[in-house]
């Protein structure tokens, strides 16, 4: 019954995976990086496009690709290129970043920001806003994010 319930969840564990190649997880997070940056920064204005989002997000994606080229790297010296991703995060890091994006705030003069992306656009085309959330959840969003993005990265697994 033991070795049963093992085989199971070893399978159960598996199926949670997705194996890939460390440089194809590579090129692909910087394909990821670069379109997420550009929607992060189209979707922002006034100052937050420069203080958030290219310098934090920027410096972010730029710091974790090279640590994933370092990685990479690593692995390929000591010839253990395959990587198991665990999915379960995957729907999490791209509900907070849509959200983000969605509601990233894009009227921002010299106060703080009044009006985000999305119910911009709501408003600009008669339609009504029924949620608008403030920019320190919107913030907290983009920091939620950004950690989940950073424990999926580094808890990559691998054969030996």
């Amino acid at each position: 019954m033991l070795n049963e319930k093992h085989i199971y969840q070893s399978k159960r564990d598996k199926s949670l995976m997705i194996g890939l190649n460390i440089w194809a997880l590579f090129v692909l997070y910087v394909i990821y990086a670069t379109i997420s940056l550009r929607l992060f920064f189209s979707t922002s204005g006034g100052w937050v496009t420069f203080v958030v989002f290219i310098l934090i997000v920027g410096v972010y994606y730029i710091a974790s690709g090279i640590g994933l080229l370092l990685r990479g790297i690593v692995r390929t010296y000591t010839r253990r290129t395959k990587v198991k991703l665990k999915k379960g995060l995957l729907p999490y890091i791209v509900g907070l970043q849509t959200f983000v994006i969605l509601f990233n705030y894009d009227v921002c003069g010299d106060s703080i920001c009044y009006q985000g992306f999305l119910p911009n656009m709501l408003i600009d085309n008669g339609i009504p806003v029924f949620l608008d959330p403030p920019f320190v959840l919107v913030l907290f969003a983009l920091i939620l994010y950004l950690g989940m993005l950073g424990v999926f990265l580094l808890e990559l697994g691998g054969k030996s």
